[in-house]
């Protein structure tokens, strides 16, 4: 396990590194912002084969009106605007996961072709990794 900062009010909330002597998978379904946790996600991605992130909201502006400030979550803009100097394959690692059912990413939509043109991958229900 992997702890990271997310409503610790509680429990303590953790990601985990999976490891097999072949590869290995970094799993972080749900954290507050990146900048707070005490390590740097871009390291992290670099020293993983596969990335499953948060993307619980894509931006500020997806539940209209609400304050997101009490909804801590990453915005998919920003994990992509944080790892967007990771070379090509090292993006190509990373799997947004855990999204709300308001995340346009789920759904055919400019804001999912801007995620795949930006060369990072959405988790798919099923999609396994061989590990």
């Amino acid at each position: 396990p992997i702890p990271v900062p997310h409503r610790d009010e509680y429990s303590e909330t953790v990601g985990f590194r999976i490891s097999s002597e072949h590869h290995s998978l970094l799993f972080i379904p749900d954290i507050d912002k990146w900048k707070i946790w005490d390590k740097d996600i871009k390291e992290e991605v670099r020293k993983s084969d596969f990335a499953l992130i948060d993307a619980t909201f894509y931006n500020s502006e997806e539940l209209g009106g609400r304050s997101m400030d009490s909804i801590p979550h990453p915005f998919v803009v920003e994990s992509m605007a944080l790892l967007r100097d990771l070379d090509e394959k090292d993006r190509e690692k990373v799997r947004f996961i855990h999204m709300n059912h308001t995340n346009p990413i789920l759904r055919d939509s400019p804001e999912r072709k801007n995620v795949l043109s930006n060369g990072f991958g959405i988790a798919r229900q099923g999609e396994a990794f061989d590990l």
